[in-house]
């Protein structure tokens, strides 16, 4: 009887390790799935948005044929470097250390959690070198950044072309010539557009119509190549945009596109549950069958493969679009705006279904809230906030919108200094520096300014704030770049640093009164963004209003 028992502890014992071999051996790759090339196509820059307005038929080809979401998420900042680093690192900025463009390996903040080389947490390309024997590998990258992100060592053909049209033809010509078993190429001129010209704006749309030209070229060199039947291929970008930038944290600037075509995946599928950035290089691994490092935190897309289900609760919420009150957003500029007496606010709905409820205490809209039935005038400073409901659900993102109202006699509150200076990261020192401009605004806004901003730009904003009642007030400065928010000499908001647009704040006691305000605030490159918000007991955040100020001479 024992030596019975042995023999059936001994059968189960080895059934049940089988079958988690089995399982761990289907997590780093089905067998038998075929593929043994997996080629990466990266966009900068390139939006949900870009793919839904511009003419894309190679895009919607591999989208029709393969397994896509537009509802992937980028990393926080939402920056190239850390996007990218992410993308191939299979993990996030915590762990890979990679926390803005500024990162390089003789200068960062965070080190990485744990390092393949050098102050360089390992990457898919290491990971595919020392685990394929002779395998090629190969970098075409139009954006140089992107080359101090990976191990060079690991890389056969490492270029970087000055040009997306020179990037497609190289990396064609190499697919052709080498066949290699990882390829990574990006493309850097959408996110150009974004920044020259603006996210949603016509030239915009035509640099998605070429990048979709470019994919078409490295589509028919992976067919031409031989490798079409035993290739994968992933298409994604490393941020999307609002206005003519990004590193923000708005839906616009953090959702990208993920699309994966090829040998054994699913043809028309919509992916429903969430992708990563980190995710990319999960699954190139997980296509290749590479062993991936516990410091990793990605995981692989394993429901856009044949024959893998994903069985959850939780897919992507895919809401309806919010309303657009009018004045509508600009880019980072918030809807509303500065009025003079009264306003009048109008609110659409841009779905086919819904109804639109709003309040206008600056409070968080509900079923109880008052429904839109056409516009309606405000004669004070308001918070408007609106959301799109299905019977008594909220389905949408909520939509503000800051009117400031004016007496018409009002006169500008606000000095400024401007100085034209040179290679900014921090708010620099001005006590001793002649300005190139002054004058007076009504507002603590880049806005009022737009047109006297330049790369290299610092402003110094000064004036009076009145406070009715004393108590606890919240600043902040929303900016890009760099800002601090000083009132009585006091550091109250410290936002200081080269990133995109950021928010961040500070409480102080105020008693009743006036008190001095001083805002600095740099913009390193690009347009740049300021603008100045303040929250209290009884008084809902809101863009500081002029009807707060008075002058203050220097």
């Amino acid at each position: 009887m024992l030596t019975k028992f042995r023999f059936h502890y001994s059968l189960i014992l080895t059934i049940a390790l089988t079958v988690l071999w089995s399982l761990f051996s289907n997590a780093q790759g089905p067998k038998g799935m075929g593929i043994e090339h997996v080629i990466v196509v990266g966009f900068d820059g390139l939006s949900p948005d870009g793919l839904q307005n511009a003419q894309t038929p190679m895009f919607d080809e591999l989208m029709r044929d393969g397994a896509s979401t537009l509802h992937a998420r980028a990393v926080l900042p939402t920056s190239s470097s850390s996007n990218w680093a992410s993308m191939i690192m299979g993990a996030g900025p915590e762990q890979h250390g990679i926390t803005s463009n500024a990162w390089e390996r003789d200068n960062f903040t965070l080190p990485a959690v744990t390092q393949g080389e050098d102050f360089l947490f390992p990457t898919i390309f290491r990971l595919i070198d020392h685990q394929i024997q002779n395998a090629e590998i190969g970098a075409i990258y139009h954006w140089s950044g992107f080359g101090r992100l990976f191990e060079k060592n690991a890389v056969d053909f490492d270029r970087n072309p000055k040009t997306e049209d020179e990037t497609a033809s190289m990396a064609s010509q190499y697919l052709k010539d080498k066949q290699a078993h990882f390829t990574f190429i990006h493309f850097d001129h959408v996110d150009h557009a974004g920044h020259e010209f603006g996210h949603g704006s016509p030239e915009y749309y035509k640099s998605v119509e070429k990048a979709d030209a470019l994919l078409k070229l490295v589509m028919q060199a992976i067919e031409t190549s031989g490798i079409g039947d035993s290739s994968l291929v992933i298409v994604s970008a490393d941020h999307g945009g609002m206005g003519k930038g990004h590193g923000g944290e708005s839906l616009q600037e953090i959702e990208i596109p993920f699309i994966i075509w090829g040998k054994s995946i699913k043809k028309g599928h919509k992916i429903e549950y969430p992708v990563y950035q980190y995710d990319n290089a999960a699954t190139v691994a997980f296509a290749l069958g590479i062993k991936t490092p516990v410091a990793w935190i990605g995981k692989p897309v394993t429901s856009a493969f044949e024959g893998l289900e994903v069985s959850d609760d939780y897919p992507i919420l895919e809401q309806l679009k919010q309303p657009i009150i009018l004045p509508e957003a600009d880019g980072y500029k918030k809807a509303g705006g500065l009025f003079t007496t009264s306003a009048t606010v109008k609110i659409k709905n841009p779905n086919t279904s819904g109804k639109i409820r709003y309040t206008t205490d600056g409070s968080f809209p509900s079923k109880i809230s008052e429904p839109y039935n056409g516009p309606f005038e405000v004669d004070g400073n308001t918070v408007v906030k609106s959301a799109v409901f299905i019977g008594d659900n909220i389905r949408s993102l909520v939509a503000e919108a800051f009117l400031r109202i004016k007496p018409s006699t009002a006169e500008k509150p606000i000095s400024f200094e401007l100085f034209y200076l040179d290679q900014l990261s921090f708010i620099p020192e001005l006590d001793n520096k002649k300005p190139d401009l002054t004058g007076r605004v009504f507002e603590i806004t880049s806005d009022e300014l737009k047109d006297k901003i330049k790369r290299n730009t610092a402003v110094r904003f000064s004036t009076k704030i009145k406070i009715e009642k004393s108590g606890r007030y919240t600043f902040y400065t929303r900016s890009d770049d760099g800002s601090k928010l000083i009132i009585n000499e006091q550091v109250v908001v410290d936002n200081d640093g080269d990133h995109g647009v950021q928010e961040n704040g500070g409480t102080i006691e105020l008693k009743a009164g006036e008190h001095d305000l001083e805002v600095l605030w740099f913009n390193g490159g690009g347009d740049g963004w300021l603008d100045i918000f303040i929250e209290a007991d009884g008084l809902p955040k809101q863009i500081l209003p002029t009807t707060m100020l008075t002058t203050k001479m220097r």
